[in-house]
């Protein structure tokens, strides 16, 4: 009887060693971002047989303010515009860099111009931000000067959960 209860004992004190302890996700449903943001190389640019305008890694660099600090928001973009409806669609590579750490991510929209809107995510963090994830949803336009649609500048906000490890 001693045998059987030292080795149970035993065994339950080693799988408490070995179960790690299960931390407990936190989720902020507050994400809150503006960006303002300046062409600054317009990547590789045709337009295909069917006449929709191609844009691929064009490189856009501004601010970011928001729930996550202050700092830059860099982003790598890819369109596809019909040019006669003004209507498409666009990938996006991004960083925000703040004084905290870095977290990158990627987002997919829609187009209808001026505007654009669709969802993203982050996850590749750094220093204050490693681990943590970032999903929602953002909006935006280039802005409209003189009548004039404004190619080289964008203003966008995003909403969303923060998912801390």
């Amino acid at each position: 009887m001693k045998k059987v209860l030292m080795s149970t004992i035993v065994l339950t004190a080693l799988f408490m060693v070995l179960i790690s302890p299960v931390k407990a996700i936190t989720k902020d449903p507050d994400l809150q971002s503006h960006m303002e943001l300046e062409l600054l190389d317009p990547g590789k640019r045709w337009v295909d047989e069917e006449g929709i305008l191609q844009i691929r890694d064009s490189y856009w660099n501004g601010t970011y303010e928001g729930t996550l600090g202050i700092g830059t928001y860099e982003c790598w973009v890819s369109v596809s515009l019909n040019p006669l409806t003004g209507e498409g669609t666009l990938s996006e590579k991004w960083l925000i860099t703040t004084s905290q750490g870095t977290l990158a991510g990627s987002d997919r929209g829609k187009i209808t111009m001026p505007q654009f809107s669709g969802t993203f995510v982050g996850t590749h963090g750094t220093g204050d931000f490693e681990g943590v994830k970032i999903i929602g949803s953002f909006k935006g336009y280039h802005p409209i000067i003189d009548g004039e649609i404004d190619l080289e500048h964008v203003v966008a906000n995003a909403w969303g959960t923060t998912i801390y490890p």
